[in-house]
């Protein structure tokens, strides 16, 4: 039956998302309506009907209600392993229960020039390694702080940094675009808050003051009378009991779907922890097979593991013994009473130090060399100590509470992942290489790498959850792919090729790897040659960088088939991915590129950079580098 020209005329004013709700709540009634009349005359019912209060129900009317006008409010995000885009997320939704629109966009997909349009500025920025930008956010943060920064006189911006303070330059990203924003002219709607790994308290606490000032601003504004749907609880009638209405209650009693992440890990099983590197080898790497069954955990090529560690017991009664310790102290740890001992075991960070540590512990002992230390020498001092070497400095004795309040929690360690679902249904496998260094103590140890090489053995438990990498995906399989990996850089590309093997992509794929020898350090082997068997891999390209008396790098490799790799790029349209060291194969790496661009491609220095950017915003070149 066709609509009178009154509810016509009202339903064209309806908004989009206005007109999805009514739809799906006419569709509801009208099968209701449906099966009631399809019983009626199966069962030849001739009774009369009895109308009967219907149960209370939502139902949503329009109503007249003052408002401010909106702010143009901009939520922005730089984010590494996806934690600012989450804030930024949450800051969003928070921003629009309390009825303030605001628009969402990460750093790379938003035009450094629009901000001059925005009244409020809300920035969560992450820092990637040595006080680095994001791979995303390097245009953005290329053009806020350089001549080109856009003017914002009038506006005002929240910064929020997301940061790990074992590194020297903790939150630098974050601090950059809040000088940034000040000196092109916004006023700190609130003072910058830089927050640790153990940001999330702290993340959304930061957004309540913030929704609280756009709030407070925006009512300061002008007004205007607007119509809006309001939803409300009222009561209507039905007939005989064939209409149901199903509300939240009716779902009480249904079982949620269990979500593992860091907050919730899954206890998984070890099915398998190997050695891969030869007797003799520089390197101690070991190859792991954790199952995953019962958890529905999924995960795609390129993500990440996290995985819990505990740390090492002998360093554990190494600090208690330096801090006067027996371990059997008990205190309240985040609203649990746990042992000293059991919380240096799994609950706090003794492998990696950070400033606040050094400067905490110096004002207790009163010793000026950890001062300096601190001040001056904080990166080259942490790069292979870790807490028991600063106690060893100056010992004195400590109770439980301080040691617990100089600590830091101890974070999840993440490594990517080195197999593929569809090869290994139930399983995530690992490519882990232990991390040592040597100090006038001895041997200091990775937590985690120590943790998984060293403790676990078959059938052992580990926690575990995936964190999902987007800067690192997998194209389509008609795209070529260039994957440079060496040491444990290989692990997301045996993850790259399994995949590819079972979706039988039929484009070509070409991996560099590089490792000391060839005898003791060819990760893998034997698979590689299986997946250039069967043309899974095309070409493969070694660099052993011990094997001769030049050293030889994958970098030198690249520029050995610096003209095939041209044409790879630039005709066949191949997608690059580094993976592995950050502070010198990476960057090593991306000049030879560079160079590679500027002399098979004709281009100068500055074409080359913009043809590395244009590769970078199409998701032609992408890095997971540590």
């Amino acid at each position: 039956m066709p609509l009178g020209g009154e509810l016509l005329s009202q339903l064209q004013q309806f908004e989009a998302k206005e007109l999805y709700w009514l739809s799906g709540y006419a569709s509801g009634l009208a099968d209701a309506k449906g099966e009631s009349a399809a019983q009626q005359a199966e069962n030849n019912v001739s009774s009369p009907v009895t109308a009967q209060p219907m149960p209370a129900q939502r139902r949503v009317i329009k109503k007249k209600v003052v408002k401010p006008v909106a702010l143009s409010t901009q939520v922005l995000y730089a984010s590494q392993s996806g934690n600012s885009q989450k804030v930024a997320e949450s800051l969003h939704q928070s921003l629009g229960q309390k009825g303030l629109k605001a628009n969402l966009a990460s750093v790379a997909d938003f035009k450094p020039a629009k901000l001059k349009d925005q009244q409020v500025i809300l920035m969560v920025a992450a820092t990637h390694g040595e006080g680095e930008p994001p791979d995303d956010a390097i245009d953005f943060h290329e053009v806020v702080l350089g001549k080109r920064a856009p003017k914002l006189t009038g506006s005002k911006h929240a910064v929020l940094s997301l940061g790990d303070s074992s590194y020297e330059f903790f939150c630098q990203t974050g601090k950059d675009f809040d000088k940034a924003f000040s000196q092109a002219g916004s006023q700190a709607l609130l003072a910058r808050e830089d927050l640790d790994v153990d940001f999330e308290a702290q993340a959304d606490a930061w957004i309540l003051k913030v929704v609280e000032k756009v709030s407070a601003l925006a009512s300061q504004g002008e007004t205007v009378e607007v119509e809006e749907l309001v939803d409300v609880e009222v009561n209507d009638t039905y007939v005989d009991g064939d209409v149901q209405v199903t509300d939240e209650s009716t779902q009480a009693n249904s079982v949620p779907e269990v979500v593992y992440d860091k907050d919730n890990p899954f206890t998984a099983t070890i099915l398998g922890n190997q050695k891969i590197t030869g007797r003799g080898s520089s390197k101690h790497i070991n190859h792991i097979e954790i199952s995953l069954e019962g958890s529905g955990i999924t995960y795609q090529p390129g993500d990440s593991l996290g995985i819990w560690p505990k740390n090492n017991a002998a360093s554990v009664e190494m600090i208690l013994k330096l801090a006067e310790l027996t371990g059997e102290e008990e205190l309240e740890y985040k609203g649990k009473t746990a042992s000293i001992r059991k919380l240096l075991s799994e609950r706090l960070e003794i492998t990696l130090l950070n400033k606040g540590f050094i400067q905490s512990y110096a004002e207790i002992v009163a010793n000026h060399s950890l001062k300096t230390i601190a001040e001056e020498n904080f990166a080259e001092f942490a790069a292979n100590n870790q807490v028991i070497d600063v106690l060893n400095i100056a010992p004195t004795k400590l109770t439980a509470e301080q040691l617990v309040n100089l600590l830091k929690p101890i974070k999840p360690r993440m490594y990517s992942i080195a197999s593929s679902l569809s090869a290994t249904p139930d399983e995530v496998h690992l490519t882990v290489g232990l991390k040592v260094a040597e100090n006038q103590n001895g041997e200091r140890f990775g937590a985690a790498s120590h943790f998984l090489i060293d403790s676990l053995k078959e059938d052992d438990q580990v926690l575990v959850f995936v964190e999902a990498n987007r800067h690192f995906k997998l194209p389509d399989d008609q795209r070529p792919v260039i994957m440079i990996g060496p040491g444990t850089g290989i692990a997301p590309f045996r993850s790259f090729l399994q995949e590819r093997q079972e979706s039988e992509a039929d484009s070509d794929s070409w991996l560099f790897f590089g490792n000391p020898h060839f005898n003791t350090d060819f990760l893998y082997q034997t698979e590689l040659q299986d997946f250039l068997k069967d043309k899974t891999l095309s070409k493969l390209d070694v660099a052993f960088s011990r094997d001769q008396h030049e050293k030889i790098y994958v970098q030198d490799r690249l520029r050995e088939n610096a003209e095939e790799l041209w044409k790879w790029i630039d005709q066949d349209g191949a997608a690059i991915y580094v993976c592995g060291d950050m502070s010198r194969m990476a960057k090593d790496v991306e000049a030879e590129l560079l160079k590679t661009f500027i002399e098979q491609g004709s281009l100068n220095q500055d074409q080359a950079k913009d043809y590395l950017k244009s590769l970078k915003k199409t998701n032609r070149y992408q890095r997971d580098v540590y």
